[in-house]
């Protein structure tokens, strides 16, 4: 059997835009949908910034303002755009964003 079967994956990193590093490979980011480029591609927003996401499907409609849950592979072009291959996306209208805002800082601040 292959090596690679026996890998586990990383874990996704959580991270707001603004932090993602280039040496990041999955990662977790909460935002809103600003823009619906076409059926596979949609731009994520923050307060911190904005990047890219492809995906293949959703189990829920992807809109505009929907407050979204996405890992995936965090990947960067030769210019040095990030954008993110979403393999997984969760509906989180429910989150208090403000206050997931604040604790990222702090567990940022003190971990």
């Amino acid at each position: 059997m292959s090596e690679q079967f026996f890998k586990p994956k990383s874990p996704a990193i959580q991270r707001i835009i603004g932090d993602l590093k280039s040496d990041d490979v999955r990662i977790q980011i909460i935002g809103y949908i600003r823009e619906i480029i076409s059926n596979s591609e949609f731009i994520l927003k923050d307060n911190s910034g904005e990047i890219k996401v492809t995906f293949e499907k959703s189990d829920f409609p992807i809109k505009k303002d929907l407050l979204i849950n996405v890992i995936g592979e965090l990947e960067i072009n030769v210019e040095g755009e990030k954008n993110v291959k979403a393999k997984f996306i969760q509906n989180m209208n429910m989150l208090n964003y403000e206050y997931y805002e604040k604790i990222y800082h702090l567990k940022k601040e003190y971990l």
